[in-house]
């Protein structure tokens, strides 16, 4: 909300979508979209992002979602598996791909360039060669410093829709030695395709670049803001006073010359530091005193459509946008658990390509993994996005006991296949290779899967109850 002051002018209260001389509704902070198909320039998406809460909120809320609870790398080498996922974390990588998971949306692409230290050619303009050394960084940037990006657009080529290379331009700030100013340089190199990541949102096929989220959900935004902006005035006008007074007509007449004072103004003055909220009102036999209200009925109606309005257009639950506690889900909330599903999807079909990508670059580095990603088994696992709250898992827990004590009743199962089934554990774990005796014999390898699988009993009941 701003105010604009002039010498003899009212301030008015306007919000972001209102014209700068009235109070009315106008195009969201002066932007004017298309009017064929929405198309947003790069500071209109800037102005969106920077000044608008729910504008924000719908590019950054996925991101933080897909990368929040972080994921694990594994392998058949324990120790491979230790130098990987702290070289990722040295690298920052949760950060990096949330804000790339976020540009993504925002801008309609993000990038994020590869530090990588080779044997081949310096020349950044050239692939990278098959000795890799080490990722030095990686570092996401937006499009708006990809200034050029070289696509095959020929139907009839085997690389068509493909990207070779990128011309990136940006500015180098330096220090002057011995002074407090500092000079800026701008910096323009290609860089092959191999040497950074790129993700778009919304491209078309003959297009370099993707579409922000914000052209498809702008009306939604819109609809959002002139929503605060009603409510706003609403509340501002909520209740206020009414004065009955003959002084009222006296001073308007005392007023009408040209010499006289304006004291009708005196008396409105008077009588807004009077009229308080604990103010004692000292009025005549002829004057009154009356509280105005402003009606309220059908608003909470029109402010939850503007949410589902939001809801339906970025697939975000209001519980969620509202500010639903993160991790914790309750039985009865299919809406959050279907939200957290297409989050685990967007994990699967989006981030894990470019992810397992870095993760191949870091198994080869000579400095880091110093092995073939082709020759050894690996996986990239995903942390769970949510739990079930501690009632719903108690819940969850007595319905089950109560089936499998049916089948146990009927037959259907024996009392040990019922209690490896309740700890979600199969027949073949290591409490059945061995009995009595047989434990002098037992193997490192079923004692070490013994003490896990006891460990996931004693967690799974820690867990139940948290």
């Amino acid at each position: 909300m701003s105010k604009r002051t002039k010498k003899g002018v009212k301030p008015l209260q306007l919000d972001a979508m209102s014209a700068m001389y009235n109070g009315t509704p106008a195009t969201y902070s002066n932007i004017n979209p298309g009017y064929r198909t929405k198309v947003l320039d790069r500071g209109q998406i800037y102005e969106l992002f920077h000044d608008n809460h729910i504008a924000n909120l719908v590019v950054t809320k996925p991101a933080e979602d897909m990368t929040r609870n972080g994921w694990e790398f594994t392998s058949d080498n324990e120790d491979l598996d230790t130098i990987i996922n702290k070289k990722l974390k040295d690298l920052n990588a949760q950060t990096v791909f949330a804000e790339f998971m976020r540009d993504r949306l925002l801008w309609g692409d993000g990038f994020i360039a590869l530090g990588i230290i080779d044997k081949g050619s310096s020349d950044s303009s050239q692939p990278v060669g098959n000795t890799v050394v080490d990722v030095d960084y990686i570092n996401c940037f937006d499009p708006r410093m990809a200034d050029c990006i070289y696509v095959q657009q020929f139907p009839f080529n085997p690389d068509f829709g493909k990207e070779s290379s990128i011309r990136v331009t940006a500015g180098e700030t330096n220090s002057l030695p011995g002074t407090e100013f500092q000079s800026s340089t701008s910096v323009s190199r290609i860089y092959d395709s191999s040497r950074y990541m790129h993700i778009s949102f919304n491209r078309p096929y003959n297009e370099d670049l993707g579409r922000s989220v914000y052209e498809t959900i702008f009306e939604a935004l819109k609809l959002a803001d002139v929503t605060n902006w009603s409510a706003g005035q609403i509340l501002r006008d909520l209740t206020f006073k009414t004065y009955k007074s003959p002084s009222v007509d006296t001073a308007v007449a005392s007023s009408a010359g040209s010499n006289g004072v304006n004291k009708l103004m005196q008396l409105r003055s008077l009588m807004n530091m009077q009229f308080s909220t604990e103010a004692l009102a000292l009025i005549g036999n002829n004057d009154s005193v009356d509280k105005q209200g402003t009606q309220l009925s059908g608003v909470g109606d029109l402010i939850s459509f503007m949410w589902d309005d939001i809801s339906a257009a970025t697939h975000i639950p209001k519980t969620v946008l509202l500010g639903q506690q993160s991790g914790k889900v309750s039985g009865t909330q299919t809406d959050v658990q279907n939200y957290y599903s297409y989050i685990k999807a967007q994990q699967e079909t989006i981030l894990r390509p470019y992810l397992e990508r870095l993760i191949r670059l870091l198994i080869k580095s000579s400095n880091v993994g110093n092995t073939d990603p082709d020759s050894i088994d690996w996986q990239v696992t995903f942390n769970p996005l949510w739990q079930q709250d501690s009632l719903a898992n108690a819940q969850t827990a007595l319905a089950k006991s109560q089936a499998l004590s049916g089948m146990v009743n009927s037959g259907a199962l024996s009392a040990e296949e019922a209690h490896d089934a309740f700890l979600e554990n199969d027949k073949s774990n290591a409490t059945n290779k061995f009995t009595g005796d047989s434990q002098d014999f037992i193997n490192e390898d079923v004692k070490k899967d013994y003490q896990n699988e006891t460990k996931k009993h004693k967690n799974w009941f820690k867990n139940l109850f948290s």
